[in-house]
């Protein structure tokens, strides 16, 4: 298949937008006669008028021939090796072009360097390949453009010109084949829809609802990885909507999601809608939030009411019921692999809650001096606000800090 081919004057990438450390490995590979692209969503990026995050390189030549190019580089990953290219402020990651999936299972090819699970999951993936190959294996058509150092233009194998002109998210290939190969591509099908405003294709859609339950299987630390992107990306309000109207939601937090589905699940929906936006507030204003505070954020309701059962069968303080809560339900979240410090830190958070209705200067003088201080009181203040109590308190928290 030869690429559609997209002459400088037809698009707006110039070399000035991009980092001067992504020039150098690019012009680094082409000097030493290999073939190497700007690719991802550096290009994607670039063409929606938006400012990469990081740029990405693909080339024919393999993570040791990178090596042997730089001195700075220092090669990564079992599942695909990778090389890094390290410069001052930037890191740039170098891939080599990869080849199809073979279509047999383990045990027909216990030495291959890519294998599928019998369920279709993609194990090892290690095969090296052409850039048209490696464009077809790439998730989304809008990051499977490549842009070529050596005349300016632009490479389209798969139309994605045309899908970021019509603001699409389509799936490479089969969505089905592809959400059951590696399920954690669902989760950043949301996260692009979300971030870049685009719809997501139909039959992409029915895919996800589909195969939303095989995130369950999916590797802890990946997923863990995946959902703090999610909850950062600037866009959580709207990574929530999505979630819920896919049925994703429900099979990352099970718990969560039946206790949403309850009854009296509206008022529920309506706590995390405004956690997500204020998540997405503090994102925007450039707070860095420590990921205990954003999952306290998420979970906070549900741990009440957990802690209300509780306490409803042991004699434990509110305080003690919210601690014991969020352990417990952070437990029942293994397939996410929270950290522990992580998880006593989101646990601190809640337990500290009840503590802000005692107000008195030997208590405040003891709580302000505590590492978890400022996240709590952001908690409190939060839930004050988005569910009309506690105004008092607030206030009197609010001057302690300003005279402090």
């Amino acid at each position: 298949m030869e690429p559609h081919i997209i002459a400088p004057p037809d698009h707006t990438i110039s070399r000035k937008l991009i980092s001067d450390a992504a020039l150098k490995v690019l012009y680094g590979l082409k000097d030493a006669g290999y073939t190497a692209y700007l690719a991802g969503g550096g290009v994607r990026d670039l063409l929606l008028g938006r400012r990469p995050k990081d740029f990405d390189v693909a080339t024919n030549a393999t993570p040791e021939e990178v090596r042997k190019v730089f001195r700075n580089c220092r090669l990564i990953g079992r599942r695909f090796r990778l090389a890094h290219v390290y410069f001052h402020h930037e890191t740039i990651e170098v891939s080599t072009f990869r080849a199809p999936t073979p279509v047999a299972e383990e045990s027909d090819q216990p030495d291959a360097n890519t294998f599928l699970a019998k369920d279709g999951l993609v194990l090892r993936d290690n095969l090296f390949g052409t850039p048209e190959e490696d464009a077809l294996r790439r998730d989304f058509t809008v990051n499977a453009l490549f842009y070529n150092i050596n005349d300016y233009s632009i490479l389209d194998y798969v139309h994605g010109r045309q899908d970021l002109h019509d603001r699409i998210l389509r799936v490479i290939g089969d969505p089905d084949q592809r959400f059951t190969e590696d399920p954690v591509r669902i989760l950043r099908a949301i996260r692009f829809a979300a971030t870049l405003d685009f719809t997501i294709e139909p039959v992409a859609s029915e895919a996800i609802r589909a195969h939303s339950v095989r995130l369950e299987g999916c590797s802890s630390s990946r997923l863990y990885e995946e959902i703090q992107k999610l909850i950062s990306c600037g866009k959580a309000e709207k990574v929530f909507a999505i979630c819920c109207e896919l049925n994703v939601f429900e099979h990352l937090f099970p718990e969560l999601g039946a206790w949403l589905k309850a009854p009296d699940g509206e008022g529920k929906t309506h706590w995390l809608e405004k956690s997500f936006k204020q998540i997405d507030r503090w994102r925007s204003a450039g707070f860095d939030v420590d990921p205990a505070l954003l999952f306290a954020l998420i979970f906070g309701e549900y741990h009440e009411w957990v802690a209300a059962q509780i306490m409803q069968k042991e004699e434990l303080s509110h305080s003690e019921a919210l601690q014991e809560a969020t352990h417990r339900h952070i437990r029942q979240l293994d397939r996410i692999r929270i950290p522990k410090a992580v998880t006593h830190h989101i646990a601190e958070i809640m337990s500290g809650q009840p503590r802000f209705l005692k107000t008195t200067p030997k208590n405040a003088q003891r709580m302000m001096h505590h590492r978890c201080f400022l996240d709590a009181f952001l908690y409190f203040k939060f839930a004050a606000r988005t569910m009309g109590r506690h105004a008092t308190e607030l206030e009197w928290w609010d001057q302690q800090r300003k005279e402090r």
